[in-house]
């Protein structure tokens, strides 16, 4: 099967088919605003100002009525579907020689252009006056002769296939797009396609078709990020199931059913791949109060109550053959048997109701070439149905029904229709009251047998009679009790439902309303104490809190078989296709003492390029028989089917660190941009650093104070970069109101900020990870944080949450990368010793003054001291950098020792020694590895700190962030005045760069060394063949360094760069805390008009040099190429200082309390102001 090209055929025809459906319509006077007009005039119908016959009128009234119901929009995408059905349909049966007439419809048997039909209709029984077709053959009109066969072979297959083909004069019909037989039309581009065509080899095909077919759509849904509307809720909540899932449902429960019931036909299971098979000595003693030893194949009823394309079905109706021929049944009777005895199937979407009908009747067929004449002779019933609403129902239909508008009667008949209100919403989640359909039917037999009495309720009769077969059979269908109920359920998280479907889960599942999936898991589709469940769904159910009273639910009344755990690790591929973890699993709908079911876990690994296991069952380290009972053991019943006794003894028989400790969730301020900023765009004299309490806080005057915030993965001490605005005891932020008055930030946590703590990441894309905060720190919802009373044991905490131990058990009580509170606090701890634990916090104080020094390094800590390669003692670069990597190699090993006797102990505590090793090679840490490229990108950037003023090779840390400017701080190396870095291609300023950076390199290091120390910074930044030193650092500083830079600070920049655009006419680097306002006025007049200058001076001397008759040509060229070069500068510059003069005219002032986003905006105006776009 190539998928592929089903994909690209089906997104194809959709486009085409609406367009040209849009064009038909409009023949008829039918767009967006326009609806259709019928008028009666002299014997004929006028629609358009066109005249057509009377008996077209029941077809026109089906179209009007078709357009009231469901809009313009919607009829169309219906129709469109409709006719790629039908196609795709025909198209099967061709290709399976199923049709009636054994003629092909679509194709030509002997490669013929046109189709077989235009050529052997004289043969066909087909509802068509042959006079006709022959003299539109012979006037030429093809087309049109084709149109009318394909019409009349569609109206004959009704007799078959009456779901999918209406009887004649449907009004899909009447928008059956023109030009069928173009080159380019769907039909003509379906069978041309040998690869298209041995796609159709399978029924399978049907299913990739359906789910190709509304892929743009499901897209276009997705995309939009709102709630979805009714009609789009079958686009964004359809998924195909593959086959071996399918399978794997199928046969563990229908399968299971028959063969627990009669043991004697074990032997099926030979056929069945994916069937699991318990191998207990008691296990069929313990099932046996479940078991229905007098079982008929007949009685089974297997329901899909969200059948999509019906691929569940269609392998449902295979087991079920094998079963009835296993039983002896005659070959002929079965197909008919088993549709319509055994297989049930609803869903809410109207194409894939056809497609699953279409795909279980082909099925039967393959089964029996007389099946089809079969139901030609006598018809069959299917007991599949698209669940229709009756929003549309008016009371005077329902009067007409119930034949009176008051009483007994007509409050039934109206409740009846009720229950299906927003039916297309709710679908077969519906809970039916009304039952009793005698009278209902009664009346639709009268409809159907006897015309309307009185005309002046034709209309309600027409739609009596149209609407109430479909409502009749989905009641049938919805009222039934089952034994086997399979399914893939939709997904859709209550983000994206709309106000009815949320009101709806609210009001009748409460335990499952997150999502779409768990809704169908607590909906009880069976009655039967002994029948079986089996569906796919996500993990989520499995594991998160949300679902712990719908697990409880299940776990308590329900017993699980067998489940297959298909994790998503955040890498590979997934059998679904979807970045989701997944489980599939069986259950029966009775609980069963002292089982064991047997789980199995499939990872991205085991699956191969098509999603399907390299081997099943799938044995590996979480292949386990479970007792569910044990769930009940892990915090907020868990499912953890892969816990070993060890384990589970461990979360049954200790205390939690709930228990001894005060995780909290942290605070929402409801407005980042305003309340939040990374600390160094702050005026650092506003920083409340090492504050003890709010008490503290508020009387220090200071704004901005530390804030967790979560970050990257990094243990023991770091990711200290934000700050928050608490000034006044968070005056401003806890009384940040909605328009209504409602404070909108909450969650502040009074009784904890400030505190000494432990903070983590709550969202992460690898492994947890914990930290130290000291005290002074406030804490962010995606830095929630954990306090103590007694200090003496916070440090062990940290232990156990930086070890092995936390990695091992957290998947136990949460599998997905989401580390709220409540998963840290329903940890297990287990509380040695005094002296175990003294023991332990001495690691934890070695690792954390490891990690402080480590996070120090860089210069986005405010602890920062001055640039590692300048604190050695050698005057060369390269034998400072020697001892700065083994310095950085012995801390990462020091702190790996460390770690591993902080695992080893407490794997001793814990008594996991079974489970985890004391020699784990899988240690991540998270210190710093040197990286020339970027340790010699970092000094770069000490060095322009040092030329801006905010760092000095003569005082340690920070020196000026804002506030009182002191020189004196500056004795050895000067910044450049008023805080501005000219960059330019050539050295023509006293003040540049590289002459700056070889003065910097003689005062930190020697003046010897200056030329030896450029070429190891060039060589670091990697040079091009030829280039030397000072050109790469050039060149570094003019095109990598702000970008560099942005990315270093987060998209923060504090050195901020002025460039007048891509030909590089001025790039200028200032220092935010230096602005002043007149700074641009000073870049303008002291630099960039003597910049012109010098541009100005090198074209006159390129202009003087190309005069010159003894140029070469090749030196002509390059001359030349300079001078154009300058030109573009110039004409550039004369742009940019329009800008520049105006912006300089506005003397802006910047509040660095604003911000960089903010302050940076003043001057780069969405690309149209001075400075470069933040990269």
């Amino acid at each position: 099967m190539n998928k592929t090209e089903l994909k690209n055929f089906a997104i194809q025809s959709r486009r085409q088919l609406i367009d040209q459906v849009k064009t038909k319509a409009l023949m008829y006077g039918i767009d967006e605003k326009n609806d259709l007009e019928i008028q009666e005039q002299f014997g004929q119908l006028m629609i358009n100002d066109k005249p057509y016959p009377l008996y077209m009128k029941p077809a026109f009234n089906s179209l009007k009525n078709q357009l009231k119901q469901k809009g313009y929009k919607q009829l169309v995408e219906e129709v469109a579907y409709t006719w790629f059905n039908r196609i795709i349909a025909i198209r099967y049966m061709e290709v399976h020689d199923y049709l009636p007439e054994k003629v092909n419809v679509l194709s030509s048997s002997l490669g013929r252009v046109d189709p077989d039909i235009l050529f052997e209709y004289e043969t066909m029984d087909l509802p068509v006056k042959q006079e006709e077709i022959r003299e539109l053959l012979d006037a030429g009109d093809t087309e049109g002769a084709y149109r009318k066969l394909f019409i009349s072979q569609c109206n004959t297959l009704n007799s078959i296939l009456p779901f999918l083909f209406e009887q004649i004069q449907d009004y899909t019909e009447l928008l059956l797009p023109d030009f069928l037989l173009d080159a380019e039309s769907v039909i003509k581009v379906l069978v041309q396609n040998d690869e298209l065509t041995n796609s159709f080899d399978e029924i399978e095909v049907i299913g990739w078709l359906y789910q190709y077919y509304i892929a743009e759509e499901k897209d276009r849904v997705f995309a939009q990020k709102s709630k979805y509307k009714k009609e789009e809720i079958p686009f964004a909540t359809q998924l195909f199931t593959p086959k071996w899932i399918v399978q794997y449902m199928v046969q563990n429960s229908l399968g299971r059913y028959w063969t627990e019931a009669h043991r004697e036909d074990e032997d099926l299971i030979s056929n069945w791949e994916y069937f699991i098979k318990h191998e207990e000595e008691d296990f069929h003693e313990k099932i046996a109060p479940y078991v229905n030893k007098e079982l008929r194949v007949e009685d089974i009823k297997l329901l899909d109550p969200a059948m999509g394309s019906g691929h569940i079905l269609v392998y449902a109706f295979e087991v079920f053959h094998q079963i009835y021929e296993k039983c002896g049944y005659p070959e002929r009777e079965i197909p008919r048997l088993i549709i319509e005895n055994n297989l049930y199937g609803l869903d809410i979407d109207d194409r894939a109701y056809q497609l699953a009908a279409f795909a279980v009747v082909m099925k039967a067929a393959s089964y029996s070439r007389r099946f089809l004449r079969s139901v030609e002779r006598e018809g069959i019933q299917l007991n599949l149905a698209s669940i229709q609403e009756t929003n549309y129902i008016s009371d005077s239909v329902i009067a007409y029904i119930a034949q009176e508008d008051a009483g007994e009667r007509y409050y039934q008949v109206k409740a009846f229709f009720d229950q299906y209100h927003n039916a297309k919403t709710y679908g077969s989640l519906i809970n039916i009251t009304e039952r009793d359909i005698t009278f209902i039917e009664e009346r639709l037999e009268h409809f159907e047998n006897n015309p309307v009495e009185d005309l002046f309720f034709a209309e309600q009769h027409n739609i009596a009679k149209e609407v109430l077969p479909a409502i009749v059979q989905q009641t049938k269908i919805m009222r039934n009790e089952y034994d086997v109920v399979v399914m893939n359920p939709p997904y859709m998280g209550n983000n994206w439902m709309n106000q009815d479907m949320s009101k709806f889960l609210q009001d009748f599942y409460k335990d499952s309303k997150s999502d779409l999936f768990a809704v169908f898991m607590e909906k009880s589709y069976l009655k039967k104490e002994i029948g079986i469940v089996s569906m796919i769904t996500m993990e989520s159910w499995m594991f998160l809190n949300s679902f712990e009273k719908l697990r409880e639910n299940i776990l308590k009344n329900n017993t699980i078989i067998n489940l297959v755990h298909l994790p998503y690790d955040g890498k590979g591929r997934t059998s679904l296709g979807i970045n989701f973890g997944t489980s599939v699993f069986v259950f029966r709908n009775s609980l069963i003492k002292d089982y064991s079911g047997i789980y199995q876990c499939i990872k991205y690994n085991e699956i191969d390029s098509e999603g399907i296991p390299l081997n099943f069952p799938t044995i590996n380290d979480r292949f386990a028989l479970f007792n569910q009972e044990n769930a009940f053991k892990f915090p907020n019943i868990k499912i953890a089917y892969w816990a070993s006794k060890e384990v589970i003894n461990i979360f049954s028989e200790y205390q939690t660190i709930n228990d001894i400790a005060f995780p909290r969730l942290g605070m929402a301020t409801a407005d980042n941009n305003k309340f939040l900023r990374m600390w160094y765009e702050c005026n650092f004299n506003k920083l409340g650093l090492n504050i003890s309490s709010r008490e503290e806080a508020k009387a220090s005057k200071k704004k901005w104070f530390p804030y967790n915030k979560g970050g990257e993965y990094r243990k023991w001490y770091g990711n200290i970069e934000y700050v928050v605005n608490w000034e006044n005891d968070g005056e401003s932020i806890r009384n940040f109101k909605d328009h209504n008055g409602k404070v909108r930030s909450h969650n502040y946590n009074l009784d904890f900020i400030f505190k000494e703590g432990i903070t983590w990441s709550a969202l992460t894309s690898g492994k947890f990870s914990a930290r130290f905060s000291p005290k002074g720190f406030l804490f962010d919802n995606a830095g929630s944080s954990c306090f103590v009373e007694d200090t003496f044991v916070l440090k062990y905490i940290l232990a156990i949450l930086s070890s092995s131990i936390v990695e091992f058990l957290l998947p136990f009580i949460n599998p997905t990368m989401n580390y709220q509170p409540g998963t840290i606090g329903a940890l297990p701890i287990v509380i040695p010793d005094d002296n175990e634990i003294e023991t332990i916090n001495l690691y934890v104080d070695e690792a954390i003054s490891i990690s402080r020094e480590d996070w120090n390094l860089n210069e986005t800590s405010w602890e920062f001291i001055k640039n590692p390669i300048i604190s050695y003692n050698s005057k060369y670069i390269n034998e400072n950098y020697l001892e700065y990597q083994n310095e950085l190699s012995n801390r990462i090993e020091a702190l790996k020792n460390i770690e591993e006797k902080i695992n080893n102990k407490l794997i001793d505590i814990y008594q996991l020694n079974n489970e985890l090793s004391t020699q784990d090679d899988s240690i991540k840490l998270s210190l710093y590895c040197a990286n020339k490229l970027k340790d010699s990108r970092n000094f770069l950037s000490y060095f322009i700190g040092c030329l801006l003023g905010r760092y000095s090779l003569d005082v340690e840390g920070l020196v000026f962030a804002d506030g009182n400017w002191d020189n004196s701080k500056y004795t050895s190396f000067k910044p450049n005045p008023s805080s501005i870095i000219h960059i330019t291609e050539s050295p023509y300023f006293e003040n540049d760069i590289i002459l700056r950076l070889r003065e910097f390199l003689a005062t930190a290091f020697s003046p010897d060394t200056v030329d030896e120390n450029m070429q190891w910074l060039a060589e670091a930044l990697e040079m091009k063949k030829g280039e030397d030193a000072e050109t790469r650092l050039r060149r570094y500083f003019l095109d990598e360094f702000f970008a560099d830079h942005c990315k270093m600070y987060q998209k923060r920049p504090i050195y901020w760069l002025v460039d007048s655009g891509k030909h590089k006419g001025l790039r200028t680097l200032i220092y935010m805390h230096r602005y002043q306002p007149n700074t641009m006025a000073t870049i303008r007049f002291e630099h960039l008009q003597e910049i012109q200058a010098k541009y100005q001076n090198e074209i006159n001397d390129l202009e003087n040099r190309l005069v010159n008759p003894n140029l070469s040509a090749s030196e002509k060229k390059k001359l030349t190429a300079e001078k154009t070069s300058f030109e573009k500068k110039m004409d550039e510059l004369r742009e940019f200082d329009k800008r520049l003069a105006e912006i300089a005219n506005e003397e802006i002032e910047i509040d660095l309390d604003d911000g960089v986003k903010v302050n940076y905006e003043k001057f780069y105006r969405g690309g149209k102001g001075v400075l470069a776009k933040i990269k």
